[in-house]
């Protein structure tokens, strides 16, 4: 089900043209990575979803309602901005308190997203005196009050170092596995979205280049396709993948087998692995890199253009 439509949509602000007749739409319990250099209209983007500005030309249906009318739809919705500002002399859980009472919440709901983002053991701390990491998840915390059915995270592991940066991403894919919910992620470090990310929208200079499925684009502009492969016998398994035409190399990881292939042939290499139940235990997808892609649409918009 569509979640997020925007049909024709132009933002301007003054005579600065933010988004130009840009159209894509999200599906429901995807997480959506908005990619994109810094100015090409993603910020700009999410805040039409949230309703926090009106298109100056188009339409924006979020659930099927225009969320800058709809109070509703914005109460669905939690939000992280990409630099958000907090009471540094409160402690994390009085400040949840206060924004939980705001939304008519109880200490319930707020005992619930310390648990959920790990921040049982400081909560009595002052917000001022966490790390960068830790007020991340202050901020995550708060965007989940009211159990909200969408994330909207701008830049949610800008500024912290590469230990903090992973414990986002990883805090992220537990919330989005536990909680079903959905989620719009823009960062400039395209490597973590690739993570997390199986859906994407690609903007630039506010114009939308590609959105889709990440497994339908990694076929459409040909990336490399990569299967990690667990398997009871992982000598029988390479000698079977490795005879297929479309197999670029079977190589042994540990105990398992990592597997390319021509993206073309994605569907049919899963039919393989069906077949071979016996003897193929579990298998997982990812792609050689997500940069990969945003560079090929970029430049496949580039050429389009001229």
């Amino acid at each position: 089900m569509t979640m997020v439509e925007f049909r024709e949509v132009s933002k301007k602000f003054g005579k600065v043209e933010a988004l130009k007749n840009i159209s894509f739409t999200i599906p429901e319990k995807t997480v959506t990575a908005f990619l994109g250099p810094n100015g090409a209209g993603k910020t700009t983007s999410m805040k039409l979803v949230m309703g926090f500005l009106k298109p100056t030309k188009g339409v924006v249906f979020v659930w099927g309602e225009e969320p800058w009318r709809s109070e509703g739809v914005r109460s669905r919705i939690g939000y992280l901005p990409e630099r958000p500002v907090y009471p540094m002399d409160i402690a994390v859980e009085n400040f949840l308190n206060h924004l939980a009472k705001l939304k008519r919440l109880s200490k319930i709901d707020v005992n619930r997203v310390i648990r959920l983002v790990g921040l049982e053991n400081l909560a009595d701390r002052k917000i001022g005196t966490l790390s960068r990491g830790y007020i991340q998840r202050v901020g995550i915390a708060q965007s989940l009050l009211g159990d909200p059915e969408l994330l909207i995270l701008d830049e949610p592991t800008a500024n912290l170092d590469p230990s903090a940066r992973r414990e986002i991403i990883e805090l992220l894919k537990t919330l989005h596995k536990e909680l079903k919910v959905s989620m719009i992620i823009s960062s400039h470090i395209i490597p973590e979205l690739q993570e997390i990310a199986n859906y994407a929208v690609i903007i630039n200079s506010g114009i939308a280049l590609e959105y889709g499925y990440l497994n339908d684009l990694w076929r459409k502009y040909e990336i490399e396709a990569i299967f990690i492969i667990k398997t009871v016998d992982v000598e029988a398994a390479a000698r079977i993948l490795i005879d297929k035409s479309y197999v670029h190399y079977v190589k042994k990881v540990s105990n398992s087998l990592e597997v390319s292939i021509d993206p073309e042939h994605y569907k049919s290499f899963e039919n393989l692995l069906t077949e071979l139940s016996g003897l193929i235990k579990s298998y997982t997808f990812k792609t050689a890199s997500l940069g990969d892609l945003y560079e090929k649409v970029v430049k496949s918009g580039s050429q389009e253009s001229v």
